[in-house]
């Protein structure tokens, strides 16, 4: 645990196109951030009563000395920078929370009128995840009935991970979702005998859960997440979105705090 930042830290051994994957998504977010940059210094720098466009300015001064003003003005003004970054995340974080909600073949529980919708990644084997999920379902069992969750099945940290996944996806096939989710975050065996324990004690047909378990469908379902939480920078489990705020992580207060500031907004 990341006492500093109160924060489950993300998870060493994520598969390596996923790091991959955040690495090039760093490079890009820099990339992006240079006109932004170009941009705010150009126009600070303007000076007196006449505002001054950034893109003109550019067109009528050397590429050198436009790089040495924004250069100077960030220099003096550091501040700027943590701001444009902060401000770049913020709209990355609504956008890609769009995308996340848009899919609609993930599991969900709650309202679809809610006005706050949890978007979580998570593992069955990842222990973070586990201690996350009564909190999870607090916020479902709230009197207000305002959050809905959405499940994205995140299987990244061992191979019995994918099969507790699509034992889980083949449940919700037969309505039987949200009790298998709940009894499979209380185990830490996956085999495949323990599985259909599992499956059994909430009622599954267990033929049916093995055939659609093979289905390709389910497969391009898991495959579909891992693409979005790579996509989504989503380093570790769990990840969660809630109302365009990204927290990549377990602590109950920030999450707590997020919910509460997404009903005051609500509210105004």
């Amino acid at each position: 645990m990341n006492l500093l930042l109160g924060l489950a830290p993300p998870y060493s051994n994520l598969r390596p196109f996923v790091l991959g994957r955040i690495a090039e998504r760093h490079v890009m977010r820099l990339t992006l951030l240079v006109p932004a940059i170009l941009a705010l210094g150009l126009g600070a720098c303007s000076g007196g009563k006449t505002e001054v466009k950034a893109p003109d300015a550019v067109n009528r001064m050397p590429r050198a000395e436009v790089e040495a003003i924004v250069k100077d003005y960030l220099v003096k003004n550091p501040e700027v920078l943590a701001e444009a970054f902060s401000e770049l995340n913020r709209r990355e974080e609504v956008r890609t929370f769009t995308r996340l909600i848009d899919e609609k073949d993930d599991p969900v529980i709650g309202p679809a009128s809610a006005p706050i919708t949890i978007v979580e990644f998570f593992d069955y084997n990842c222990g973070y995840c586990k201690a996350a999920n009564p909190w999870v379902f607090e916020q479902l069992a709230s009197k207000k009935n305002d959050v809905r969750v959405i499940f994205k099945e995140y299987p990244v940290l061992a191979e019995s991970s994918h099969f507790a996944s699509t034992a889980a996806l083949a449940a919700a096939k037969q309505g039987k979702y949200r009790e298998m989710h709940l009894t499979m975050m209380k185990s830490h065996d996956f085999s495949p005998e323990n599985v259909d324990k599992m499956a059994a004690s909430v009622g599954l047909n267990l033929d049916k859960l093995h055939k659609d378990m093979k289905s390709e469908d389910i497969g391009a379902h898991i495959t579909r997440v891992l693409t979005e939480g790579e996509q989504a920078n989503v380093k570790g489990t769990p990840g969660f979105f809630i109302n365009g705020v990204f927290l990549n992580g377990y602590s109950q207060v920030q999450l707590q705090q997020i919910v509460d500031d997404a009903r005051a907004k609500k509210k105004a």
